[in-house]
């Protein structure tokens, strides 16, 4: 079942992010080319940003459109999978530069034996 989006806590939400940034109301509103009263209303919930709002600020902050609409980001088995996914992929680069290492190691040795032998 579908949630139902909270003007408050999206706003909530896009405060937040402002004010971890130390940024004003006004620079805000200039960066989405709204007035600074519009934009204190969408950060006290009287009224939802539009889509192009949201996804200036989301990009803004790197954060989700998801995120600011609802506090999370996606699916936390999905993102449980992607984890899994980078950390497989980690442990085979590093097997495979292990073994890189060790062929390096191996020809450096014969290198300075045989330039020993000069």
């Amino acid at each position: 079942m579908q949630e139902i989006l909270s003007k408050k806590d999206i706003g909530e939400r896009i405060k937040a992010l402002r004010t971890a940034h130390h940024l004003s109301q006004s620079k805000v509103a200039d960066l989405l080319s709204i007035s600074r009263s519009n934009y204190s209303q969408i950060e006290l919930g009287n009224q939802f940003p539009s889509f192009n709002i949201l996804n200036v600020i989301a990009r803004y902050y790197s954060k989700s459109y998801n995120w600011l609409l609802h506090g999370k980001d996606g699916d936390e088995q999905t993102d449980q999978i992607r984890a899994n996914t980078v950390i497989q992929e980690l442990e085979n680069t590093l097997k495979t530069f292990d073994t890189l290492l060790k062929k390096l190691e191996k020809e450096i040795r014969i290198l300075k034996t045989s330039s020993h032998q000069y």
